[in-house]
């Protein structure tokens, strides 16, 4: 049962804001923070008007004490009358008892109860002295009283009514109710400015997420008043998660017009040869030279497909990378060694010499991707008797003080124009001197963007008529 009352009373709590529950929260710890600190300082009261009291009942004993044993009960009561005029004696209680608990003499001037009496005739006889524990007396006020053995069958009580301690005592508690209201009051009042205080930047996230979904612009940042701090963290991932979904969408619209637009030309290419191959279905040389003819415009298509998905994959960092230690001399052979043959038919020397120690932590496929379309475009556009060179050393990226391994492509090609050289990053651009050679357009943006996907680089000096160097730069094993 009191477990299905914790289970209740938990979900009624959480079915509230955030805001009111930290409201109630703070309220909650700051009021009881006031009451331990009241109940803290009402103890400390308490035990410092305590012992007044007691020094007082103690210093009273000794001396009738003293006065028993010197003259017996009479001394006793000559030195109780003789204290009449002192207000503050007349709030003692004197009495002597016997071994057996028998009232020998009281002395009762403040004219304590009966029921108050009681207590002092029912403790037993103390060895030499003994604290009697009696509590409240009807009124109300707190009582004191301190047994003293006089003698082996005598023992003499000495209490006292502390009614001054009692109304300090009552005005600490007045006090104390009299500050609850405002001390409530004053604890709602400070969870409501902090609690709206601490919650702005949430709220101006959801401010933000409304926004965005209203008008559908991923353009819209999350302003970040805090310079630390958690909230601040949020705000700054959530606007990076942002910027991740502008890239994205800004990337899956630059990729659907690239194929609306490029694939056209292909596409109608396609239909007319298909168009074409229907009109010779009496010559079958024919036939068969239309369909070849269309499933090279068909590869064409699916390698212009290929390459605009992984260019937006990579631009867009959603690139799948299997990344792992490899020597830079094996992926150059890979790829040289398929080149070869191509450069020797072409009358292009192909030469590499990378140090066998030199290792990158890539993927391997995307880097050979990467080598791939830079010997590709080296040994396509080296004329005969050219050569093309590969080489690699360890250096440090251009813009920042990183180890990384530098492959160098270097040819005695054409060259690129100087107003060229901007754009040969774009997807899709051929410049006015790569239009005679067979390509899509896609090599070069394919291998800054997989070179980027790697937080590396790629760079190119090119000189008209003299050839082209190519610089990938690549993270090493650390």
């Amino acid at each position: 049962m009191f477990s299905a009352l914790l289970d209740r009373l938990s979900d009624r709590w959480r079915a509230h804001t955030l805001g009111v529950r930290l409201v109630a929260g703070y309220a909650l710890i700051f009021i009881v923070s006031v009451a331990v600190l009241a109940g803290l300082t009402y103890g400390l009261l308490l035990f410092f008007l305590q012992q007044p009291d007691r020094g007082f009942i103690e210093e009273q004993a000794d001396e009738l004490v003293e006065a028993y044993r010197a003259g017996g009960v009479q001394q006793l009561r000559v030195t109780l009358n003789d204290r009449t005029g002192d207000e503050r004696q007349q709030e003692l209680l004197v009495r002597l008892a016997d071994a057996s608990g028998r009232t020998l003499f009281l002395y009762n001037p403040d004219d304590w109860l009966r029921e108050d009496i009681v207590p002092l005739t029912q403790h037993p006889p103390p060895d030499n002295r003994d604290w009697i524990p009696l509590g409240a007396a009807r009124d109300g006020d707190p009582l004191a009283a301190l047994a003293v053995r006089v003698a082996p069958d005598r023992v003499l009580q000495v209490g006292i009514d502390a009614d001054v301690r009692a109304d300090v005592l009552q005005s600490m508690q007045s006090a104390f109710l009299a500050i609850l209201l405002p001390v409530i009051l004053i604890a709602l009042l400070g969870g409501t400015i902090l609690a709206y205080r601490a919650l702005r930047p949430v709220r101006r996230l959801v401010q933000t997420f409304h926004t965005v979904i209203e008008t559908g612009d991923v353009q819209t940042r999350a302003p970040a008043d805090e310079a630390a701090g958690e909230f601040a963290t949020l705000v700054y991932l959530f606007n990076q998660m942002l910027d991740r979904i502008e890239r994205l969408v800004r990337g899956m619209r630059d990729t659907l017009d690239n194929v609306a637009h490029d694939l056209r030309t292909p596409m109608t290419r396609l239909r007319a040869q298909a168009e074409l191959s229907l009109q010779q279905e009496k010559d079958p040389e024919a036939l068969r030279e239309a369909l070849a003819d269309l499933v090279d415009t068909s590869d064409v298509v699916l390698e212009m497909l290929d390459g605009i998905m992984d260019v937006a994959e990579a631009e867009a960092d959603t690139l799948s990378l299997a990344t792992e230690s490899v020597a830079v001399l094996d992926l150059v052979r890979d790829v040289a060694d398929a080149y070869q043959m191509v450069a020797e038919e072409k009358g292009v020397a192909l030469h590499v010499d990378v140090p066998a120690n030199l290792t990158v932590h890539v993927d391997p496929g995307r880097t050979r991707q990467i080598l791939a379309n830079l010997l590709d475009n080296a040994v396509k556009y080296t004329p005969e008797g050219g050569s093309v060179s590969v080489t690699a050393e360890q250096t440090s990226f251009p813009e920042r003080a990183e180890a990384a391994a530098c492959i160098t492509i270097r040819d005695t090609g054409i060259g690129i124009p100087e107003k060229d050289l901007p754009r040969i990053w774009d997807r899709l651009y051929r410049g006015d001197r790569s239009r005679s050679e067979k390509g899509l357009g896609l090599g070069l943006s394919l291998v800054r963007a997989i070179a980027h996907a790697h937080d590396g680089r790629v760079t190119v000096d090119s000189t008209p008529g003299e050839g082209s160097t190519f610089r990938v730069y690549l993270p090493v094993e650390s």
